[in-house]
């Protein structure tokens, strides 16, 4: 599977995207040929040298101010495909809706990212990637600076109040460098197109990019890296997981509390029995879950007895898989298909089974049979 990995060294944003997968050896002549409906500006690239290493920049030539109001529906009548279309859209949306909550109004009110190079470094950052025919996206954490900035509305933290919001469930480090490090652009990009990945194995690295900002920082290289490599069929990401110890909850409560935090979003939930101390027999809960765990701590609070849990995070390793709902002689069944090393396994699902079972009066042992020897035959 091939895939790509940014790298904020320290700096993530727009042009710093772009120029990074130039460097990696997306085509520019490409990028402003697919960018041409957009009216109004020149892209320049160039070679830059930052604390003795080369990298790659970009910047615009706006001649034509296009308003933001114009943003979507231009990208709508656009010849774009219609799955980069969907992204490009998503991502103003995003901006946008990020606006909002910082300002507290229905209205847009975008100030810098109001600009014509905010449309065409999302648009061309989405086609680059395109361009590059990956199969995934992974991204380390988005670096947040201290102290403010100068901008249209007087002095603002280096960690924008729109870039904040737009990092929501992704994960953020901060650093003790007094400058904005991730801009709204760059945030809005990296968290709807990449999967967050601390860690990242890369069986083969096939291009190293390398992205320079326009943004100096004293003492440090303001440089976004992106690595286009090859991973195994099994995927890697990262989850956390909470664990407690309880041995005075009524056990027909565990029913309940299984059905919240599956609703709220939890990967998986299971019960260990346990000794506790004064051997008591107790139960260990455990819940996995990947995007934040504050409201899963909630659930567990409020539906259980406990009164502290342990939080941690974990990688998990999962291998590559496909559900779907398949129409078959005994009638329509969810079918799990896992790939490993150039073989699949197929898993189906057991209350389609059951009801089949009961139905057709067959044994959930040879209707499974018949369903394995179906579906081979149909490929």
């Amino acid at each position: 599977m091939k895939v790509l990995y940014f790298d904020p060294i320290p700096g993530l944003s727009g042009d710093m995207i772009l120029a990074a997968l130039i460097d990696l050896g997306v085509k520019k002549e490409n990028l402003i040929k697919n960018l041409g409906f957009i009216p109004g500006f020149q892209m320049k690239v160039k070679t830059v040298m930052r604390s003795g290493v080369r990298a790659k920049q970009v910047e615009f030539i706006i001649k034509e101010k296009i308003g933001e109001k114009k943003f979507i529906p231009l990208i709508k009548k656009s010849n774009l495909a219609a799955p980069l279309k969907k992204q490009v859209i998503t991502i103003i949306e995003k901006i946008f809706d990020a606006e909002k909550k910082v300002h507290h109004t229905r209205h847009l009110h975008l100030h810098e990212l109001g600009d014509t190079d905010t449309l065409l470094d999302i648009t061309g950052a989405v086609l680059a990637i395109a361009e590059l025919g990956v199969d995934r996206v992974f991204a380390k954490s988005a670096k947040a600076g201290i102290g403010f900035i100068k901008t249209r509305e007087g002095n603002m933290p280096a960690f924008n109040f729109a870039t904040a919001h737009l990092l929501e469930k992704f994960p953020v480090q901060f650093l003790p460098i007094p400058a904005e490090l991730t801009t709204p652009t760059g945030a809005a990009i990296i968290s709807s197109l990449a999967t967050p990945a601390e860690e990242l194995l890369l069986n083969k690295v096939l291009g190293i990019g390398l992205g320079a900002g326009s943004l100096q920082i004293k003492g440090y290289p303001n440089f976004l890296r992106v690595f286009l490599g090859e991973v195994e069929e099994s995927l890697t990401d990262e989850s956390w997981v909470i664990e407690t110890n309880i041995d005075d909850m009524n056990p027909q409560d565990y029913e309940l509390l299984f059905e919240k935090l599956y609703n709220a979003g939890a990967l998986d939930v299971f019960l260990t029995p346990t000794i506790m101390k004064h051997s008591r027999p107790g139960i260990l809960l455990t819940v996995l879950v990947q995007n934040g765990y504050n409201n899963i701590a909630d659930i567990i609070f409020k539906h259980s007895t406990t009164i502290g849990m342990r939080i941690r995070k974990t990688k998990r390793l999962k291998l590559k898989r496909e559900i779907k709902k398949i129409s078959t002689p005994f009638g329509k069944v969810q079918v799990k298909t896992t790939f490993y090393k150039n073989k699949k396994h197929l898993f189906f699902e057991y209350r389609d089974l059951k009801r089949i079972s009961e139905k057709k009066d067959i044994s959930l042992k040879e209707l499974r049979q018949k369903l394995t020897a179906y579906l081979n035959k149909t490929e």
